[in-house]
């Protein structure tokens, strides 16, 4: 696949030029006959054996020309995320195949927030890419464009760089999870850092700490357990352990995604023993 930029009399141009003959079946149709608004229209042809599919993304820049620029931030990744789960849902409705959006940085458009994806409408196995697999690999150019002054960007790239990893997964369910700690970092304050972790009878997780309140989530109530030491009872989320870890991304002791990846694991295992 080789892709090249044009600028054309009246509109901006990309063509994806592909190495098998042009056949036109449904998905063309289906693209042209219907206005899917996260989708950049498309044309296609075919000429000694050769397949052209050409895209107009009008005045709206790649991702890749975006962010060559300026660093992203948390709400752009979760902007994103969300958009592209309601594009697959779109293309899904129809009835194409997710699996022929062209996944990367130069093929992704933005204007005024809102972004324009690439469908690819060949047959057969030319493009064999899962889009859950392409959906990863963007949050490894995610890892390369981040603020790493950005602690909650930090912790939104991690969970869906990390969660990613797997065959399966249920992207719409991991941002829950991520905005369910959020929420819980926000209205509880998240852990402090001299926090002692340990496990009640029950199973249920807990930190101590020196000159605080017991807080529980579930009735939000507030009760003290003794003058100097109290206990603070939840389902832990990730906030606390990635403190220390956060600290030394934002003084330069980080030189690699993987050695962060690898301390953050490392004291989440820690906070759930």
């Amino acid at each position: 696949m080789k892709i090249t930029y044009e600028n054309e009399w009246e509109r901006a141009a990309v063509h994806v030029d592909m190495e098998m003959p042009y056949e036109e079946d449904y998905q063309m149709l289906m693209l042209s006959h219907n206005n899917i608004g996260s989708l950049l229209k498309v044309t296609g042809r075919g000429r000694d054996g050769q397949s052209r599919y050409t895209f107009y993304p009008g005045d709206a820049v790649s991702m890749e020309k975006r962010y060559s620029r300026q660093e992203m931030k948390k709400e752009d990744i979760e902007r994103f995320t969300i958009q592209f789960m309601e594009m697959t849902d779109s293309v899904k409705d129809h009835l194409l195949d997710p699996d022929r959006i062209l996944l990367m940085p130069e093929l992704i458009f933005i204007k005024d927030g809102t972004y324009r994806f690439c469908y690819l409408p060949v047959r057969g196995q030319e493009k064999k890419k899962s889009l859950s697999a392409s959906f990863h690999e963007i949050t490894e150019y995610f890892v390369k464009k981040l603020d790493y002054q950005d602690t909650e960007g930090i912790l939104l790239v991690y969970r869906l760089h990390k969660e990613t990893l797997r065959e399966n997964y249920d992207l719409k369910k991991i941002l829950e999870e991520y905005r369910r700690d959020e929420y819980h970092k926000e209205e509880y304050g998240g852990l402090p850092d001299s926090a002692v972790f340990c496990t009640d009878d029950e199973g249920r997780k807990s930190y101590e700490s020196k000159g605080h309140e017991r807080k529980s989530h579930e009735s939000k109530s507030y009760e003290q357990k003794t003058p100097d030491s109290e206990i603070i009872r939840e389902d832990v989320p990730h906030y606390g352990p990635l403190g220390k870890a956060i600290r030394r991304i934002k003084e330069g002791r980080w030189g690699r995604w993987d050695d962060l990846i690898t301390e953050i694991d490392g004291q989440e295992a820690e906070g759930h023993l």
